[in-house]
C-alpha cells in the first residue's frame, strides 16, 4: 500500500529544463558575438525561450514555491528562490531591447549576464529546492506544478516545447524524458513535431545563416 511519502517525484523534467534554458543563452552569445543577429533565428528562438522560461518560472511561482513554503520550516530558500527570479526578470528586459534592436555588441553582453544569472539561479535550484521537493512534496503536489506548465502551454506550445527542450540532448536524457511522456507524445514528436522545429529559424552554435 503506498504511503503517500513524496520519494516517487521524479525530477527529470526540472534538470532537463534547466539544460534547455542553458543551452539556448550559449547559443544566443555565440551568435550575437559572431554577429548573426539579423536574420529570423534571433527573434524566433527569443520568443521561444521567453515563452518557455515565463510558463516555467511562473508555475514555480503559483504551484511550487507556495506549497513549499506551507511545508518548510526556514522559508529562506524560497526567499531565495523568489528574488532570484526578481532579479532575472530585468536582464530579460535587456535582452529583450538588444534583440528588439539587432545590436549584437549589446546583445552579446547582456546575454552573457542573463546566461550567468540563470546558471546560478538553475544550480541554487537544483542545489538547495529540489531537495525540498524531495523531502516535502508528495506526487499529487508535483504533478500539479507539471499540469501547470502544459496547461499554459497547451497544444500548440507542447509541439515546439519537447523538440525544444531535447535539442542537443544526451541520449540518457532524451530516453528519460520521451519514457515519461504518454506514447502518442512520442509518437508526434518523432514524426512531426521534431521534423518540423528542425526546419523552422532557431538558434544553433556554432552560428550560421538560416
Amino acid at each position: 500500500m503506498s504511503d503517500g511519502k513524496p520519494d516517487r517525484v521524479d525530477v527529470t523534467f526540472m534538470y532537463a529544463v534547466h539544460d534547455a534554458f542553458q543551452r539556448d543563452l550559449d547559443r544566443l552569445t555565440a551568435m550575437a558575438a559572431a554577429g548573426d543577429v539579423a536574420g529570423p533565428a534571433v527573434q524566433a528562438g527569443w520568443d521561444r525561450f521567453k515563452r518557455f522560461l515565463h510558463i516555467h518560472h511562473t508555475a514555480e511561482d503559483t504551484h511550487l514555491w507556495p506549497v513549499l513554503r506551507a511545508k518548510a520550516a526556514d522559508p529562506a530558500v524560497l526567499d531565495q528562490m523568489e528574488g532570484e527570479h526578481e532579479r532575472l526578470d530585468g536582464l530579460l528586459a535587456a535582452v529583450d531591447a538588444a534583440v528588439r534592436a539587432g545590436e549584437a555588441t549589446r546583445l552579446a553582453a547582456g546575454a552573457g549576464r542573463l546566461a550567468d544569472a540563470l546558471t546560478a539561479h538553475c544550480e541554487h535550484e537544483e542545489e538547495l529546492a529540489l531537495p525540498l521537493v524531495g523531502d516535502l512534496l508528495t506526487q499529487q503536489e508535483w504533478d500539479a506544478f507539471g499540469n501547470e506548465q502544459r496547461r499554459r502551454l497547451g497544444v500548440s506550445g507542447a509541439a515546439s516545447f519537447f523538440p525544444w527542450l531535447l535539442d542537443g540532448a544526451g541520449e540518457d536524457t532524451r530516453r528519460k524524458v520521451l519514457g515519461i511522456v504518454p506514447p502518442p507524445v512520442r509518437l508526434l514528436y518523432r514524426a512531426v513535431w521534431r521534423p518540423r522545429y528542425l526546419r523552422a529559424p532557431r538558434w544553433q552554435s556554432p552560428a550560421r545563416a538560416h
